[in-house]
């Protein structure tokens, strides 16, 4: 019957796309399609085959997305379907190529964290300053495949001797709790804020947090210069005639 499903003639096959409709499907009656559509793929002599194609990983603009993002393909949800991939995207991500990682700076800084644990002391060791050291070790983090969010420095130097970017005889440890890309400290927030805002430093600490980063320097106002218009110079010289040597100030005094 055109418009039905072969699983069960009395659905429509709206109920894996949902129906074109104005506004949304309420909550109820979405759950109550979707739970029926999915009663008729657990029975479907092809939903393996259905899962596979929809959830393939194609190439689009630079970009991967599912070869089906949209509706219930496999007995299972757009949403889980999209978890899954996000996840085994993750998983089957492979390390950057040594040839991409062995950037001179990049070496440089690897080899000073190899060493030292501070931030400050690895990009002094390193010869760059604290912000570009911070950003090579994110990037050594993400071209060695670790967690961005939890990877410790201990992960990455393990990698990178894994590697054959290090020489495991130079490196120092730790206790395992050192994070391999170090959070922005207070003060360079505080910084980055008053740059932003076109605020001293200096005057910061005084300005209220909840204030900071939307205070303002006040602008410079410009006085518009008419043509013919006296200077305060050229206005007073008549008066300070009348006070030779500086009369008037002493009189004011």
């Amino acid at each position: 019957m055109p418009g039905r499903a072969a699983g069960d003639v009395s659905l429509s096959l709206d109920a894996w796309h949902g129906d074109d409709r104005d506004g949304s499907e309420p909550q109820r009656e979405r759950e109550a399609r979707q739970a029926a559509a999915m009663e008729v793929c657990l029975n479907c002599p092809v939903m393996v085959a259905c899962d596979a194609y929809a959830n393939a990983v194609v190439a689009e603009d630079g970009k991967t997305r599912l070869a089906e993002p949209a509706g219930i393909w496999g007995g299972r949800l757009a949403l889980e379907r999209h978890r899954a991939f996000i996840k085994r995207r993750h998983e089957v991500a492979v390390a950057a190529p040594v040839r991409a990682v062995k950037t001179p700076q990049r070496l440089r800084v690897l080899e000073a964290l190899a060493v030292h644990a501070d931030a400050e002391a690895v990009a002094e060791a390193a010869g760059v300053d604290v912000r570009t050291a911070n950003w090579q070790r994110s990037r050594l983090v993400t071209q060695l495949n670790l967690d961005k969010g939890s990877a410790t420095r201990r992960e990455l130097l393990a990698a990178a001797v894994e590697r054959g970017l290090l020489d495991a005889r130079v490196v120092v440890g730790d206790d395992g709790l050192v994070p391999a890309v170090p959070p922005p400290s207070p003060s360079s927030r505080l910084s980055s804020a008053g740059s932003e805002a076109g605020v001293d430093d200096a005057v910061l600490p005084s300005v209220p947090a909840v204030l900071r980063g939307r205070v303002r320097r006040p602008g410079r106002r410009r006085v518009q210069v008419m043509p013919g218009q006296l200077s305060l110079d050229d206005a007073l010289a008549p008066v300070l005639n009348l006070f030779p040597n500086n009369e008037i100030l002493e009189s004011a005094a």
